[in-house]
Parts: C-alpha cells; sequence; structure tokens
C-alpha cells in the first residue's frame, strides 16, 4: 500500500508543479521541474533512510516529528476540540513568557508543533507513511525554492543551469533541506520572502496582497527561528531603500548595520526584555548544556559587550564558514563529504578571485544576501559547538553566498586557461 501511494503522490505533485502558474514562469522546462522535484523527495527519503538505519546520527528531531504527528493525527479523530487547544496550551510555569528563551518555553515548542500539526494533516492523505509525508514536505518548500531561483534568474540572466546548481543543487543544502525538518521550512520561507519583496520593489508595488503574503512567511520565519528574522530585516531594510531611494547600496548597507549594530549592543538600556547581546550568549548556553556528541567543538565564552563579540569574531567566522576541515574526519567519518564540499567552495572562490568580471559594487538584492547570511553565520559560529549542527543550520543560507560567486567568474576565460596549460 506503502509503495502504491508514494507513486501516486509522486505523479500527482509532479503534475500539479507543471501546471502551477508560479513554478512555470521560472523558465524551467517541464523536465527540469520534474527532476528537481523528484531529486529532493528522493534526497529525503535516503536522508532519513541513512538517519534511522545506517545510524549516522540519532535522528531525533526527525523520528520525534513523526511519531508526534502520528499522535496527532488519532486525536485528530478521537478528540478534535483537545487537538486544537493542545497547539495553544503551555504546560511551563512561566505560561507563554520566555518568548526568546531556546528551552522550557511554549514559544521554543511551537516551532516543532507547527511541523508536527502540518504532518498530522499529512498523515490523513499518507495514512501515516512517513515517506509520502516526505513527498508532501517537499511539495510545498519547492515553491520557496523556486521563488528564490525566479529572483536570481532576473539578476544574473541568461545563467540558468549555474542557478540551477546554487539554489537547488548544493549538496548540504539539498540534503539538509530535503528532509523533514525545519531548515527546508525556513529557505521556502525566506525564498517566498524574497520573491515578494523583489517583485513589490521591481514591478508591483507594496500592495495589500503583496504586504500580506511578505508578513505571512515573516511570522512564520520568526515562530520557526527568531534570530532568523532579526537578521533578515536590517538586511532587507537596506535593500528596500536602496531600491527606493536609488543611493549607492553600498553605503546604505554599511550604514544600516552600523546603526544596527549600535542598537543591538545598547537596546538594554531601554529594556532588559531586548538586551540582544544576552540572548546570544543564552542561545550558546543552552546549546552547551546539550551534551558533547562526536562533532563538538569547544566556544569561548561571551559576553554582553562590543569588545567580547568582536574578540569572538575570527572564532564564529572560522566555525561556521570553513568547519569542517579534513583533519575534523577523526570527529567524526561523516564529516568527509562536508569537508571536500567545501573545499569545492574553496576551489570557487580562488577561480572568483581570478576570473571574475569586473563589475563593480554588487547590486542591491545581491548585498542584501551577502550582508543577510553573513549575519546569520555570525550567530551560528557565536552559539553552536557542534560541527553536525553548524552545518545543517549554515546550509540553507549557502545559495546566497556561493551564487555571486559562481556567476561572476568569467567561465570562457577559465576554460582558455586550462586549455593554453595542456
Amino acid at each position: 500500500m506503502g509503495y502504491v501511494l508514494f507513486l501516486v503522490y509522486s505523479v500527482l505533485f509532479c503534475w500539479l508543479l507543471i501546471k502551477s502558474r508560479f513554478i512555470s514562469s521560472s523558465g524551467l522546462s517541464s523536465p527540469i521541474i520534474i527532476s528537481l522535484f523528484l531529486l529532493k523527495v528522493i534526497t529525503g527519503c535516503l536522508h532519513s533512510w541513512i538517519l534511522v538505519y545506517v545510524g549516522i546520527t540519532s535522528a531525533t528531531d526527525t523520528l520525534t516529528f513523526h511519531k508526534e504527528g502520528l499522535i496527532e493525527y488519532h486525536l485528530l479523530f478521537n478528540d478534535p476540540k483537545a487537538y486544537i487547544s493542545n497547539f495553544f496550551h503551555s504546560n511551563y510555569h512561566a505560561g507563554y513568557g520566555d518568548f526568546f528563551s531556546s528551552s522550557n518555553s511554549y514559544w521554543n515548542d511551537l516551532t516543532s508543533n507547527l511541523i508536527i500539526k502540518f504532518l498530522s494533516i499529512c498523515d490523513i492523505f499518507s495514512v501515516g507513511n512517513f515517506y509520502v509525508n516526505v513527498i508532501f514536505y517537499n511539495y510545498v518548500t519547492f515553491f520557496g525554492a523556486i521563488g528564490l531561483f525566479r529572483v536570481f534568474n532576473a539578476v544574473y540572466t541568461n545563467k540558468q543551469y549555474l542557478l540551477i546548481g546554487t539554489c537547488f543543487l548544493l549538496p548540504s543544502l539539498l540534503f539538509f533541506s530535503s528532509n523533514i525538518h525545519k531548515e527546508g521550512l525556513i529557505y521556502a520561507a525566506i525564498g517566498i520572502a524574497v520573491f515578494n519583496i523583489y517583485t513589490a520593489l521591481h514591478t508591483t508595488g507594496f500592495t495589500i496582497r503583496r504586504v500580506t503574503y511578505i508578513a505571512a512567511v515573516l511570522i512564520f520565519i520568526f515562530l520557526q527561528r527568531n534570530y532568523v528574522l532579526l537578521a533578515l530585516l536590517p538586511a532587507a531594510f537596506a535593500w528596500i531603500i536602496a531600491i527606493l531611494k536609488k543611493y549607492n547600496p553600498l553605503i546604505i548597507f554599511v550604514i544600516t548595520y552600523m546603526v544596527g549594530a549600535f542598537i543591538f549592543f545598547n537596546a538594554s538600556s531601554l529594556s532588559a526584555t531586548f538586551n540582544l547581546p544576552s540572548l546570544v550568549i543564552k542561545k550558546q548556553w543552552d546549546f552547551e548544556q546539550l551534551g558533547k556528541p562526536n562533532t563538538y567543538i569547544a566556544l569561548d565564552t561571551l559576553e554582553p559587550t562590543f569588545k567580547s563579540f568582536a574578540i569572538n569574531t575570527p572564532q564564529a567566522i572560522n566555525h561556521s564558514l570553513l568547519r569542517p576541515y579534513l583533519t575534523d574526519i577523526n570527529l567524526s567519518g561523516a564529516l568527509l563529504p562536508l569537508a571536500v564540499e567545501f573545499i569545492f567552495y574553496e576551489l570557487l572562490l580562488i577561480l572568483f578571485i581570478f576570473f571574475r568580471y569586473k563589475t563593480g559594487i554588487p547590486n542591491s538584492f545581491i548585498l542584501f544576501g551577502l550582508f543577510f547570511s553573513v549575519s546569520i553565520l555570525l550567530i551560528i559560529g557565536y552559539t553552536i559547538p557542534v560541527i553536525g549542527g553548524i552545518v545543517r543550520y549554515r546550509s540553507i543560507y549557502l545559495p546566497f553566498l556561493i551564487t555571486p560567486i559562481v556567476c561572476n567568474i568569467n567561465w570562457g576565460k577559465v576554460r582558455a586557461f586550462f586549455q593554453i596549460k595542456k
């Protein structure tokens, strides 16, 4: 029965994708759309199979989402009132407080409960089959990836195949965004937000419909990982101002982030609730309390001062942007493909340095992606002491870094150079 459902839904959702106006407007052919979607589905299934049967990791979150989704699925039919009410109920002493807490908080649990409720609805149609739910999950998240692709495709014309690679096929992005987890949903939400902001700036204006789409996905991002929204807002603000006012985008971004850094370190003078450095430190502490798995790496302790964050910035960048090294496979052999992936990116960076197009200051959207992704990478580097967690968290931000590199390499000169050397 499971195999039949898997086949039927695979065919159905492939058909729905190629009939979708949003998807078809991407400029991708139907065979490419179907191939990308099925690749994500297969990767999501393979990822889950590896986690569960090979035992590279405990797969705690993935299995918990599935099991809790089944419990909620049965509750929906046995006690619909409880099914609805438990979503809004807090079992913690603080009630609905501790909004920014990473543990023992209604709001922290909500990030998982949203996925669990989604899976419980999927279980109605999949009869509780985990792998069929992977199809549903990737169908929903596919629209966000297409949204981001469409924006990059508008910025970098005639580079469609390169963009397919950077928006869909980066190994860690494909691997971690295709499995039922938060990464794929956040990547999709960012893609939808970016598409709607770009469309509003260049085509439709900020209509009620467009603003509603943007607000909805931003709220979703905030509920999933609040710090992602906090990093997204200043980058989006600078992007919008640079376009609307037609100012030098680099100056706008630099000024925005200087003001943002000042607010970050001084907001606590207005209210202790908004002691943002302390929230980052608390997140670091929460991750430390989870234990020391095989890929644990020590972090220097942060203090809520500009000096402490500045001193720890090189370590944060090293951890979030350069790890795993090849030597890190001594911690876990599973890090080998991830280390090789990053060596490949470093080679791309070398090609970019020596064979790039002379284009001047990047446009506002590219600066948005760079400032946003670097902000997220800093937060990851400051707070996460586990390489396995780092590579999963950062995977969905790689397109903002890798795409400008790949699309600004003069590949004709690269080919000519190596032909001469032969």
